[in-house]
This record gives structure tokens, sequence and C-alpha cells, in this order.
């Protein structure tokens, strides 16, 4: 797994961008999981967030008890995020960062997880067409 990433710092990013996707971002640090990504998930995390989480762990440790059948239980956008992460992992460092470049929230940006996602959907639909 360390091949497809530059750095520890690019993972981090990466898992920090898709735990942002379900407002949980603060689940990992700019360098690694936080505390709170190895505490057990409340009763009200939604599906999602702790299937992402468990993606995060993938990638991070190289497992994860996440089996594909779940992954493909993620919402449309969050599987299409996922999708094309795994399509970049494949192309390599480089492709992580325009992948990044599309789903990371903006640094110091005032926008809100919600508001982000809208904005990199409305992105996402601009380079489609």
């Amino acid at each position: 797994m360390s091949g497809q990433f530059q750095s520890g710092l690019q993972r981090a990013r990466v898992c920090r961008a898709l735990l942002a996707l379900v407002d949980a971002a603060e689940r990992w640090t700019p360098t690694g999981p936080a505390l709170a990504a190895r505490a057990a998930p409340s009763r009200t995390t939604e599906p999602d967030g702790q299937r992402l989480l468990a993606a995060c762990w993938a990638l991070w440790e190289g497992c994860s008890t996440l089996s594909l059948s779940e992954l493909l239980l993620l919402r449309p956008p969050l599987l299409e995020a996922m999708g094309e992460l795994i399509a970049a992992l494949a192309r390599g460092a480089p492709a992580v960062d325009a992948w990044l470049a599309r789903f990371e929230p903006a640094q110091g940006s005032s926008a809100s997880p919600t508001q982000s996602r809208r904005a990199a959907a409305a992105g996402r639909l601009k380079l489609t067409r």
C-alpha cells in the first residue's frame, strides 16, 4: 500500500477527506487516526460513516473488517468517491493528489462539511459535462 501514496501525510489527507464526506473528519488527524477513530462507533453513527472509517483503516493499516459487499452499500456519491479513489490508487501518488484536489475540503474554508460536499458534487458534475 505504501507505493500508492507519496507519504503518510498524503494517506492521512485521503482518510480525512473520505471522513469529511460524512461529517466525521475529526476522527482522523493530519498525521493519522485520532483517538476517536479507535473508539467504537456510537449507535447514532450512520452506516456510511462506519463503512468509510473501516475503509480508512484499510488504507492506513492494510487491513479492515470492511467487505466489498459492504462497500457497495455506500450511498451513490460516496461510492463514486471511493471508486475514484481506488482507481487513483492504481495510478499512483500523482493520481491520488488529483483525487484530493477534487474531494478534500478546502483548508481554512468556512464552509461546513455539508456545504463542501455539495460544492465537490457540483464540481464533479461540471467535470463530467
